[in-house]
């Protein structure tokens, strides 16, 4: 019988290792009781260290054993001290959504001095260490304890972001290891990766020290809208997702690839119990260098914006603008008159598909390669424009975050307007209503349009939007304003099953009336 080959017989072993280790894990996990806890301008040059050193090898003969033992000694335990709300607020941020009974919850929410711990990793020779915002947001003293045994009180904090969530300290020390620094845009799905950090689960359990776990790339520039939620409209959401696990208090550890370069900062958990479920989300190691950057040369973050309020593009937004995926990222408004965007020649409706001459699949991530660039910057982005469905440039001189004070640059609108007919609506113009319907729709004359009543929910519009809430006003078609009855059916009338259409409404929300886009395609019948 031949003797198996050396790489073959390479991976058994990777394989073999990784279930003995799997189903470990699984037996430690339920011999535990995993009940969650309360969590947990200087030099301008940060001395990253870029790229994994030469020694390292990202075959990984050896299983996870090399790549964990060189990346442990820059990973950081913190222990945080601080005044936090208690329950029914939850105090880790990444843990279970849940809706607290009103009947239990009390009118002024009750604060207690805590202790809780987090995770964080050394970028520099110098003492500069990475965690998450949320692990310090609330911090009055900060102590840090390396793997070595040192321990640092009262760590300085430099600087944090809750856009991002991420947050920078400096340790006062010498003989640091540092953790070389990857790239979350090269990784790919699938990639082996590693979560290093210190979880804990009882008030009275210290830390569980370095722990490492191993997983893949499950995804990336996922939107989970968990730092938005946290009523942070300008969050940037470009999360790597993974299946390592991750747990309350590894929250600030790196996430490394099998070069031991680290490519993410470990933030999130997607959860109903609070505990691993096998949705872990890591920030990508270039947006968080960016933030580190800024916050180290500048002592603040300085972000650069468009002035404009957009959505992710939908299939339906796809198929009436011709793009070739779904990607992109429409304009529903801007911030304010002299919004950089409306200055560009950008309108209402335009689609953002690229920037610079690179491609964005959506709010996130245009999010992200804008903030790449400084206020004063100009930057120009690749658009399909809404009358034309022509695709264009247009050059945009970006403003910093201080300069625009109006609506935020990435909107999440809710359910939209728009119903019987050729779209399943019912409409009436404003000479049309009665006087409790203007009351009750809230509308003037002023508006002009058509306004929906009624509709079919099964109808093109309901079924693109999931509802028809009466009220909404359509205010054009394809760019073509709607002045009355006559206007709308010219343009609806020739509609067959297949076609898209764009359609602008201004519609009722719980904050008042709201314009917003929306791409409508005709169902078979």
């Amino acid at each position: 019988m031949k003797r198996m080959s050396d790489s073959l017989r390479t991976r058994l072993n990777l394989l073999l290792a990784t279930a003995i280790a799997f189903a470990f894990g699984l037996g430690l996990a339920s011999a535990l009781d995993l009940t969650p806890i309360s969590i947990a301008a200087e030099d301008t040059d940060p001395g990253w260290v870029i790229g994994a050193p030469a020694s390292a090898d990202p075959t990984m003969e050896n299983g996870f054993a090399e790549v964990a033992e060189r990346v442990a000694p820059a990973v950081v335990t913190l222990y945080v001290t601080g005044v936090r709300q208690v329950p029914p607020f939850n105090p880790f941020p990444f843990g279970p959504r849940f809706e607290p009974d009103p009947e239990e919850q009390e009118e002024e929410p009750r604060t207690r001095r805590d202790v809780w711990s987090g995770s964080g990793f050394i970028v520099s020779e110098d003492g500069y260490v990475v965690t998450n915002n949320h692990v310090v947001a609330d911090a009055d003293q900060i102590d840090v304890e390396l793997q070595d045994g040192r321990r640092f009180n009262e760590v300085r904090l430099v600087g944090r972001d809750p856009q991002t969530d991420v947050a920078l300290l400096r340790l006062d020390a010498d003989d640091l290891t540092v953790l070389p620094i990857g790239s979350s845009d090269a990784t790919a799905v699938g990639e082996w990766v590693l979560a290093i950090g210190s979880p804990g689960f009882r008030p009275s359990q210290a830390p569980l020290l370095t722990t490492v776990t191993a997983g893949i790339v499950s995804a990336k520039g996922r939107n989970i809208d968990i730092l938005r939620g946290q009523n942070n409209p300008l969050a940037i959401e470009d999360f790597i997702q993974t299946d390592a696990v991750i747990n309350r208090g590894n929250s600030g550890g790196p996430l490394v690839n099998a070069a031991g370069e680290v490519i993410g900062i470990n933030t999130a958990i997607v959860s109903s119990s609070g505990s691993y479920e096998g949705y872990g989300f890591a920030v990508p190691i270039e947006l968080a260098r960016e933030v580190v950057d800024d916050l180290i040369e500048f002592g603040e973050v300085r972000r650069a914006l468009i002035g404009v309020a957009i959505t992710d593009v939908n299939a339906a937004d796809a198929e009436y603008y011709g793009l070739e995926r779904v990607g992109g990222a429409l304009i529903q408004s801007f911030s304010f008159d002299q919004s950089p965007a409306r200055l560009a020649g950008l309108e209402r409706g335009d689609v953002i598909v690229g920037v610079a001459g690179e491609p964005v699949g959506g709010v996130s991530e245009l999010q992200r390669r804008i903030r790449g660039f400084e206020p004063g910057e100009t930057v120009t982005l690749d658009v399909v424009r809404r009358t034309t469905l022509q695709r264009g440039t247009a050059e945009v001189r970006l403003i910093s975050a201080d300069e625009d004070s109006s609506p935020p640059l990435a909107m999440r609108p809710e359910p939209a307007p728009v119903t019987g007919d050729e779209l399943g609506l019912e409409l009436k113009e404003y000479s049309e209503l009665s006087r409790a319907e203007r009351q009750d729709y809230a509308v003037s004359s002023a508006m002009g349009g058509l306004i929906i009543v009624d509709g079919n929910p099964r109808g093109a519009v309901g079924r693109a939007l999931g509802t028809i809430p009466a009220g909404a006003v359509i205010l054009d078609i394809n760019g073509e304003e709607i002045g009355g009855r006559a206007d709308y059916d010219r343009i609806v009338s020739g509609l067959r099953p297949g076609d898209a259409l764009s359609v602008r409404l201004n519609f009722r929300t719980p904050a008042g009336r709201q314009e917003g886009i929306r791409s409508i395609v005709i169902p078979e019948r």
